[in-house]
């Protein structure tokens, strides 16, 4: 390999890299305080610490912290030009767990990709989703049937 070569293929490697660190902040805030309810709106604000590349797109999915049930909410429209705050909102499904909820994870997807495994680190968010609680089962008994 030449010495041009060697140096070329080290800059991808360096830039390619550098991707996830340049987008893994995020400050997510609500227009309302809460609590919500099931059925109901929910706006969220993201400002992101660089701007969203071009073509680029993020999966923001919240979850009750009490259980592993993720709800995706998807980008969102950008508030500026800056392409760095973004308004998220969706409702809530019928069925959402009362209890406390948080940011369970921010997918980002570069341009062209449609699978990934960068994230961008929110905020530690929490808000409060309303309504009567219910039993969830966490145990089975299973046995072998003839």
């Amino acid at each position: 390999m030449s010495v041009r070569a060697a140096i070329f293929a080290a800059a991808i490697v360096v830039a390619t890299s550098a991707i996830p660190w340049a987008q893994d902040k995020a400050v997510v805030g609500m227009e309302k305080s809460g609590p919500f309810k099931p059925g109901n709106p929910i706006v969220f604000q993201v400002k992101l610490n660089e701007p969203l590349p071009k073509g680029a797109h993020f999966d923001f999915r919240i979850s009750p912290v009490s259980a592993d049930e993720e709800i995706a909410f998807g980008s969102g429209e950008p508030v500026d030009a800056s392409q760095k705050v973004f308004r998220v909102s969706a409702t809530l499904p019928e069925g959402a767990l009362p209890g406390d909820w948080h940011i369970s994870v921010i997918w980002l997807f570069l341009p062209g990709s449609g699978w990934t495994h960068t994230t961008i680190a929110p905020n530690a968010l929490k808000f409060e989703v309303e309504g009567k609680p219910y039993p969830i089962p966490t145990k089975a008994e299973v046995t072998v049937g003839h």
